[in-house]
């Protein structure tokens, strides 16, 4: 007779919920505005982005994920970081995420 067990299965940790899904690891963005797509838990007081090691700036929170808008960068490698604050209080950061910025060359 075989007894049937139930896995325990654990919550995964709220850091690795917490990700910035675009622009993707390493991809080259070309417009002259860009908003950032952050993935974190449902029950997060609130997200923040950094970019480049900037100060921290508001996410709103819209279709289940969380949103960034960015302007008047530079060519170039950039960077961003998202951090949360937690239900709790706690201030999750994830590892920061590189990405290159390839603008058009302006008309002389």
């Amino acid at each position: 007779m075989a007894i049937a067990t139930k896995e325990k299965r654990e919550k995964p940790s709220i850091r690795t919920q917490l990700s910035v899904d675009f622009p993707r690891q390493y991809e080259k963005i070309s417009g002259s505005d860009y908003t950032f797509r952050i993935s974190a838990p449902e029950d997060v007081q609130k997200v923040e982005a950094a970019i480049d090691q900037g100060d921290w700036r508001p996410c709103r929170q819209g279709a289940g994920y969380w949103w960034c808008d960015w302007s008047g960068y530079e060519n170039g490698e950039h960077e961003i970081t998202a951090r949360l604050v937690a239900a709790d209080g706690r201030v999750v950061s994830a590892e920061p995420h590189e990405f290159f910025v390839q603008l058009a060359k302006k008309a002389a």
